[in-house]
């Protein structure tokens, strides 16, 4: 690379690997093929009159089609923006007005939620594998495999006057605090931000630790930080990479035994439906993005599954992973519960747990404090959004609003967000500790802990269970009371009540929707 420019991520693969596999739904091919296309969309697109600071939507799930538009667009110095599918309408149609979408890439998948938007933006090209697919008359849409036809396969000249500092790509929040909120990053801290991350997965020792012989396949959607990287981060390596494209849990199964998958990331609701198919086993996974619940944990580890947890998000890229400390043996029980709660902060990351004053809590394995981060690839701010930048971003610091705490070794331990946590009688009551511990539980297939109002103690904390099998609110409380006297809670944690609920909500990104659980239960 002469650059951290994205496109030139692939320039060490097409020499050392160009065989290497991309599978994708209804599509294998090369590395080399892949990027021949890469170089045909480009010189296509060019010719539609993309040019350099254009924003291009796209929406679509993890498909060849959306993996080759982050190279073809980074080329032309587009930008893409990796649309959020799982928005409410409302909210996705502003996030591509907020981003001024020029361009809109929508998959056959999504149609029919592009035809009611159709007429709020001028150009459209619809990518399907559906050779007579007839797209609403009112997108007058271009094919996107006839506009590849069209291309020549060299690299446009605008590929070199691409820069380190241009804009690569923007992508919004998952709006469950109000409107979603866009986020921009630039070609060197997108690249530099995924390329830290897998440095640390291959340094440290971990259940997901990388290599170039594996197969990956990414679980996690393109419209969130890229997958986490995984747009990138095998073709950089020149590893063989799958996708999955809108396969339910059960297709992803066959897809990992057919291709030979050894490495997948997911957020741990996931994971659950991956276990519940009863075929899912004997992998790597990195997972993050909610508590990573003991109960689920043990689960994995029963079914062969090995693991690390990510923590970051939209606003700060990854900051730290789980790893196993070098003084505890890799085969341990110690070892796998420091891998699903300690977490060391990337390479080049700054962590700081700061009081309501912004002073620094000691690191002492009891104090808990806000989490704010420091690392080459923040983002500049929320586009658009000076008040909320001036909220989250601190002389060079993210506040993520999250609580955490350090151990004596140094490892970071995330408890909840701040909204999230109780404040019961001046006292914090960590409801992702509480969710963990309840989660061991075999009676409880998911559950959520929400503070509600208390008018001795400010709050209380409400569970809201998924039940598995047959259990009563009694039940948990004697469980919790077992937990009190092994010293695994304090006994004022118990939830006061107990929901039974046949499903829990979960966000866009597939998280706990703690936000409408608390408008439900908190009126």
């Amino acid at each position: 690379m002469k650059s951290y420019v994205v496109h030139q991520l692939l320039d060490r693969t097409l020499v050392t690997h160009p065989g290497q596999e991309i599978v994708a739904p209804a599509k294998r091919y090369t590395l080399e093929a892949f990027y021949g296309r890469v170089l045909r969309l480009a010189q296509g697109l060019k010719k539609l009159g993309l040019r350099k600071g254009m924003v291009a939507g796209v929406l679509d799930v993890n498909t060849h089609r959306f993996l080759e538009l982050h190279y073809a667009l980074s080329m032309l110095g587009v930008v893409i923006h990796t649309i959020n599918f799982r928005l409410a309408p409302e909210q996705l149609v502003y996030s591509m007005v907020d981003a001024e979408d020029a361009w809109v890439f929508v998959s056959d998948t999504f149609l029919k939620v592009a035809e009611p938007i159709a007429g709020k933006f001028e150009n459209w090209v619809v990518m399907s594998d559906i050779e007579d697919l007839s797209s609403p008359e009112a997108m007058n849409a271009y094919n996107y495999e006839a506009i590849i036809e069209t291309g020549r396969e060299d690299v446009p000249p605008e590929a070199g006057n691409v820069r380190e500092a241009d804009v690569f790509s923007i992508f919004y929040t998952t709006g469950t605090t109000g409107k979603p909120k866009g986020i921009r990053y630039r070609h060197k801290e997108i690249t530099i931000g995924t390329l830290q991350l897998f440095h640390h997965l291959a340094l440290h020792e971990g259940g997901a630790r990388v290599s170039s012989s594996d197969v990956y396949m990414p679980l996690i959607p393109f419209f969130h930080i890229h997958a986490w990287g995984m747009a990138f981060f095998p073709l950089y390596l020149g590893a063989k990479l799958v996708l999955a494209g809108a396969a339910t849990p059960e297709r992803q199964v066959q897809l990992i035994e057919r291709e030979g998958v050894t490495w997948l990331n997911m957020v741990p609701t996931q994971l659950h439906m991956l276990l519940e198919t009863g075929k899912f086993g004997n992998v790597k996974i990195l997972t993050g993005g909610s508590p990573f619940l003991s109960g689920l944990a043990k689960r994995a580890r029963e079914a062969g599954v090995t693991y690390s947890l990510i923590y970051g998000g939209s606003d700060q890229l990854g900051t730290a992973i789980s790893v196993v400390p070098e003084d505890v043996s890799r085969e341990s029980d110690e070892a796998w519960e420091w891998l699903r709660v300690g977490m060391r902060p990337l390479p080049m990351v700054r962590v700081s747990l700061r009081d309501r004053d912004g002073n620094e809590v000691p690191r002492d394995g009891q104090s808990l404090g806000e989490v704010w981060v420091q690392s080459p690839w923040l983002p500049e701010g929320y586009y658009k959004r000076p008040e909320k930048t001036k909220e989250a971003y601190k002389d060079g610091w993210f506040k993520t609003g999250d609580i955490g705490m350090f151990y004596p070794n140094g490892l970071l331990y995330v408890a909840d967000r701040e909204g999230d946590a109780v404040k019961s009688g001046g006292e914090w009551i960590p409801t992702g500790t509480l969710e963990a511990v309840l989660s061991d539980n075999p009676a409880v297939a998911l559950v959520a802990v929400i503070p509600v109002k208390d008018e001795r103690w400010g709050q209380r904390p409400l569970a809201v269970v998924k039940p598995r099998g047959e259990v009563t609110e009694d039940d948990l409380r004697a469980f919790l009371l077992e937990k009190v006297s092994e010293g695994k809670i304090a006994k004022f944690w118990i939830p006061d009540r107990f929901v039974f609920v046949e499903e829990i909500p979960l966000t866009s990104a597939g998280k706990l929707n703690k936000k409408l659980l608390r408008e439900q239960y908190t009126k």
